[in-house]
């Protein structure tokens, strides 16, 4: 069977599955070339979520993950099992026709969906807006786990956040803005979405107009003043 994250991904947001993406999938979508071979997500666990969920298992043909059967124990998944399994076993390891899913409630070192959709990232993947857990909070959870294979990815993860840390733009930062056929400099106000598809609004003073003004501007059109 071969590993296809994206496909997994695609069925989750095709069902409106409220969802953050955590572990090896999330360090990839942050840039991480460290291989992986199944999805980590941690669900928001109201009933028409769990329900929509459930709906998506049985679209990817889900089965519980098992060492005494290669193939997987199928299910009929149903919203009030789901939410009774993740909360009473904390995860849920499964097996898709597309690779492996692990559905986990508290991931190491947090509450839940809530407190890690609260700080999360909106990444793109193809034609699909990805809710991804924070970079800081992707490492912090894999220290907390501190297994093996998660501490070897822990000084890759961690390269990658303090090059993004040096680049990202955020509230309050100067920056140097396109303005007609010069630059201007101006005021970040707000950064709406991530990487090269984020909108960032900008109080600059325009050079004709002695008042301020409020404009967007694509992340990849500005720069650190």
């Amino acid at each position: 069977m071969d590993f296809d994250p994206q496909k997994i991904l695609e069925i989750l947001a095709r069902h409106q599955v409220e969802h953050v993406i955590v572990g090896g999938v999330g360090g990839t979508l942050y840039g991480s070339p460290m291989s992986t071979d199944d999805v980590d997500i941690v669900p928001a666990l109201s009933k028409r979520n769990l329900d929509a969920l459930a709906d998506a298992l049985n679209e990817m043909n889900a089965r519980l993950r098992s060492t005494e059967y290669p193939e997987g124990i199928r299910l009929d998944f149903t919203g009030k099992d789901l939410r009774r399994w993740i909360v009473e076993f904390s995860f849920l390891n499964l097996l898709t026709d597309f690779g492996k899913l692990d559905l986990i409630h508290r991931p190491g070192g947090f509450s839940g969906f809530q407190e890690l959709a609260s700080n999360s990232e909106e990444l793109e993947l193809g034609s699909i807006q990805l809710k991804v857990a924070a970079l800081e909070d992707i490492i912090r959870s894999k220290q907390t786990v501190a297994r093996d294979r998660d501490l070897e990815q822990l000084p890759t993860l961690k390269l990658l956040l303090e090059k993004r840390g040096s680049s990202v733009i955020r509230p309050g930062d100067e920056v140097i803005v396109p303005w007609q056929s010069t630059e201007v400099r101006g005021t970040v106000i707000d950064v709406r979405g991530a990487g090269p598809a984020a909108r960032v609004r900008v109080r600059l003073r325009r050079p004709d107009h002695d008042s301020e003004e409020e404009l967007d501007f694509p992340s990849t059109s500005i720069r650190r003043a």
